[in-house]
């Protein structure tokens, strides 16, 4: 099992590095095209999420990627003070992460989500 930490400022204009980061750590994986995308996704809508229900910006978000056999787990925690409610759970984000994840845990007392994504 390898496990992969980014820590990366929680700026909208950091998206694409988080994107591709994500990217080139599935493709290593071996996850096809399609799941590659949908990780990308995943990804995104979980710091969208956190940008627009949390507002501080003075800490980053970590990133922690754990990598086994046969998939890929990825747990988002935005370090900011701030209360996220349950009703940011309707939120669209939330709606296309559990749609598109294998596995997918929110606690948004710890401002973490996580999520997992299985080779097919």
């Amino acid at each position: 099992m390898d496990n992969i930490f980014l820590k990366i400022p929680k700026k909208s204009e950091y998206m694409s590095t988080i994107r591709l980061t994500t990217s080139a750590v599935a493709n290593l994986k071996g996850f096809n095209v399609d799941d590659i995308e949908d990780i990308k996704v995943i990804i995104s809508e979980i710091c969208t999420f956190f940008i627009n229900n949390v507002v501080q910006i003075d800490e980053p978000l970590n990133i922690s990627y754990e990598i086994s056999e046969n998939n890929i787990k990825v747990e988002v925690t935005d370090l900011n003070e701030g209360i996220i409610n349950d009703e940011s759970l309707s939120d669209m984000s939330i709606m296309i992460i559990e749609s598109l994840s294998d596995n997918y845990n929110f606690d948004l007392k710890n401002k973490k989500i996580t999520f997992e994504k299985c080779i097919k």
